[in-house]
Formats: structure tokens, C-alpha cells, sequence
């Protein structure tokens, strides 16, 4: 997801200098690529900015290139020596994957085993669906509460790299916080509090912003060989190798 600085400030802890031999470029860039696409696609739908159906195409991205492509960098930078870098990819690669796993197949099956078995006794099917999506979104919640202590974690730690990566992990924090809120909050049938479901989508869309910045700085600064788009580090240690 985030990045920081490799002509400026490293991500994670300063790391010896690596004996000569095939560079690892910039794998958190490539991550954190994929995390900005997840977020936009998803802030532009949650805040019904556009109709994406049952949302299955969406998942596509979020499966390949918000889960395999951030998760195979994060090994790439784990390779490196980044290990703040390699901790947020493989984490949120995971949290990608986990995302698609719950929305594609585990969601919409529970919810149709709920209402396959009432049927079958000859109760409301519709009932049985409602109470199965109730008890989703809940579970969605306390899924969710789990990935804000992680989140938070990483915010800490990105106090120590660049203003870029630390607002990025801001608005992610807030943005959990408020789709806990509408999950936990959600009504007898499972829909999710509606005010705090679409303050997470504008907050998504923000970080999206912010995480597509962090990418493009990294890239043009590397490729200029100079900061032309600063990322404000707050370490001023100097380094002493690349991640």
C-alpha cells in the first residue's frame, strides 16, 4: 500500500549496505498500485457513484491485482530487506484476498444455505435469508476490528518514513473505523448503516488519492534520479542502502 522514499527516507529500518548483485526495484510501488485500485474501484461504488451490478468484475482486481500482485511484492520487498514494506503488502495482499473470498463465495453462501435449510423445514425463506445477512454484516464488523489493530500498528510505525505514508494510513484507519460502524450497526435484515457505509466510500476514494500519489512519486522520483514529487519524509536518518 504504502511506500517510502528510497532517495529520501527508508520505510523500514535502516538497513546495512547489501553486497553488489541483482537490485530489487520497487516492489512497494508495484503494491501499493494495487492497493490504490482496490480502494477506488470500491469508493466509487460504496458511495453509489456508479453501478457495478453485483460487483463480480471488481472482484476480479481485487483477487489479482489488490491480492496476488501486492502480496508477490511484499516477498519482493521482504527479498530487499524492506521489512515495514514487506509487512503492510503481504498483510493487506492477504486482506485483498480474504475480501474477494468473503464477498464472492462465503457471504452469498451462507445466506443461501440459511434459506435452502428453512425452506426445507417449511419456514420463511426470506427470514431465514434476512437473519443469515444480519448475522454476516456482524461477523463483517468484528472481521474488520481485527484489521484496525493492524492498521493502527502500521500507523505508528509509518511515523518513522514519510507524511505521504502516514496519511495514507490515517484515512485507512478512519475508513475502517467507519465501515465497523456500518457493519455493526446494520438493520434486522443485514444492511449496513447507510451514513457511515458512504463516508467510508468518500474515505476510500481519499486514500486511493493519496496511495496513487505515493506511487507516482516513487516511480518519477527513481526514474529522474531526483525528488521531483516530494513525499515530506519525517526520518531524516541518512540511508545507508536500498530496500
Amino acid at each position: 500500500m504504502i511506500k517510502v522514499s528510497q532517495t529520501a527516507t527508508p520505510a523500514a529500518a535502516q538497513l546495512p549496505a547489501r553486497a553488489a548483485g541483482p537490485r530489487i526495484g520497487q516492489a512497494t510501488a508495484v503494491g501499493a498500485a494495487g492497493f490504490a485500485w482496490c480502494s477506488l474501484a470500491l469508493g466509487l461504488t460504496t458511495t453509489g457513484a456508479f453501478d457495478a451490478a453485483n460487483g463480480s468484475i471488481i472482484l476480479v482486481g481485487t483477487f489479482f491485482y489488490g491480492g496476488l500482485v501486492q502480496l508477490i511484492a511484499g516477498f519482493f520487498a521482504l527479498a530487499g530487506g524492506a521489512s515495514f514494506a514487506a509487512a503492510f503488502l503481504t498483510s493487506y495482499g492477504a486482506f485483498w484476498l480474504g475480501y474477494t473470498a468473503i464477498e464472492y463465495w462465503a457471504a452469498p453462501h451462507i445466506v443461501s444455505e440459511a434459506v435452502s435449510a428453512a425452506t426445507g423445514k417449511g419456514l420463511s425463506g426470506a427470514d431465514a435469508g434476512a437473519a443469515a445477512g444480519h448475522a454476516v454484516t456482524q461477523s463483517l464488523g468484528l472481521f474488520l476490528i481485527g484489521w484496525l489493530v493492524v492498521t493502527v500498528i502500521f500507523a505508528i510505525a509509518s511515523t518513522g518514513t514519510n507524511a505521504v505514508v502516514l496519511t495514507a494510513f490515517g484515512v485507512l484507519t478512519l475508513t475502517i473505523i467507519m465501515l465497523i460502524s456500518a457493519y455493526l450497526g446494520a438493520s434486522s435484515a443485514g444492511v449496513p448503516q447507510d451514513f457511515s457505509l458512504k463516508a467510508a466510500g468518500y474515505l476510500e476514494i481519499i486514500l486511493a488519492a493519496v496511495a496513487f500519489y505515493l506511487v507516482l512519486a516513487e516511480l518519477t522520483n527513481e526514474n529522474f534520479g531526483r525528488d521531483l514529487l516530494p513525499l515530506f519524509p519525517l526520518n531524516r536518518r541518512p540511508t545507508l542502502g536500498a530496500a
